[in-house]
Formats: C-alpha cells, sequence, structure tokens
C-alpha cells in the first residue's frame, strides 16, 4: 500500500512548488525586466505548468483510486476546489502567453519590453492566483472531511 501514499505526497509537493512557483514569479516580475529575470520567469512558468499537471494528476488518480468519484461528487467543496484551479488555470494564460511571446527576444539575447499596463495586468493576475492557491487547501481539508456534502 505504498503507491497511495507517494501519490498523495507527490499531489502535495506538486501543490507547494505550484505555488512556489507563482510567488517567484511575483518576486521576479519588474516594469523593466532583466534579460536574467526574463529567462527566469520563463523557467518559473514552465515549472508552474508541470506543477498544476502534476496536482491535477495526482488529484484524478486519488479521485479515482482512493475515496471514489461517488464521494468527490457529492462534496460542494470538491466542486468549489475545482473551481478554483480552473479559475487560476484560466488567470495564467495571459503571463504564460506573454512569457512564451518572449522566446525569440530571449534567445537572442534581448531583455524584454513590458508596458506599464502589461506589467499591472501580470502582476494583479499573479497575486490573484496566491490568494486562490492559499485559499485552496481550506476546501480541500474540507473535501476531505466531507463537511460540504449534499447527499
Amino acid at each position: 500500500m505504498l503507491l497511495p501514499i507517494v501519490v498523495a505526497w507527490l499531489h502535495y509537493i506538486g501543490v507547494m512548488l505550484f505555488l512556489a512557483c507563482v510567488l517567484g514569479e511575483h518576486l521576479v516580475l519588474k516594469p523593466e525586466p532583466t534579460l536574467a529575470q526574463a529567462r527566469t520567469l520563463q523557467i518559473l512558468d514552465g515549472t508552474y505548468g508541470g506543477a498544476a499537471t502534476l496536482v491535477l494528476a495526482t488529484g484524478v488518480w486519488r479521485m479515482f483510486l482512493e475515496k471514489g468519484v461517488d464521494y468527490y461528487l457529492h462534496d460542494i467543496a470538491f466542486h468549489i476546489l475545482v473551481g478554483m484551479f480552473v479559475i487560476i488555470g484560466l488567470l495564467s494564460i495571459y503571463p504564460t502567453v506573454t512569457f512564451v511571446r518572449w522566446r525569440k527576444i530571449t534567445a537572442a539575447g534581448q531583455a524584454p519590453v513590458l508596458t506599464p499596463g502589461q506589467f499591472k495586468r501580470i502582476q494583479m493576475i499573479l497575486r490573484n492566483e496566491m490568494l486562490l492557491l492559499l485559499i485552496a487547501p481550506l476546501f480541500a481539508t474540507g473535501m476531505a472531511h466531507g463537511w460540504l456534502t449534499f447527499r
């Protein structure tokens, strides 16, 4: 029975890495990023995507193989948590597209330019993602304990 423990551990590692990447992006993001900062943002954003994938994959595994799908589908906290994950994913599109567009610029050894509006938008998106990621464990805990079921 080691596999469920390993999958749960990977799930928690993914959540922590997910939050660490968003925090890292927030800390590195500057109105006029240097080439090194731009490359760091690109690496963090790629790692963020990997962490999100790990959280999703291990979460689905746990849903199907631990308590069963029925347990989760009758829990409001589960639906809130999934909704938060979707919102975070949608919010992340704009920064990711921005950082991906920088690839040619950074590959050429140049620093990208952010308009003041782009900087503020990305900064606010990252702050909202961090807020949602900090609230998510409340609903995950509630889901695990079944305190918002509608059976």
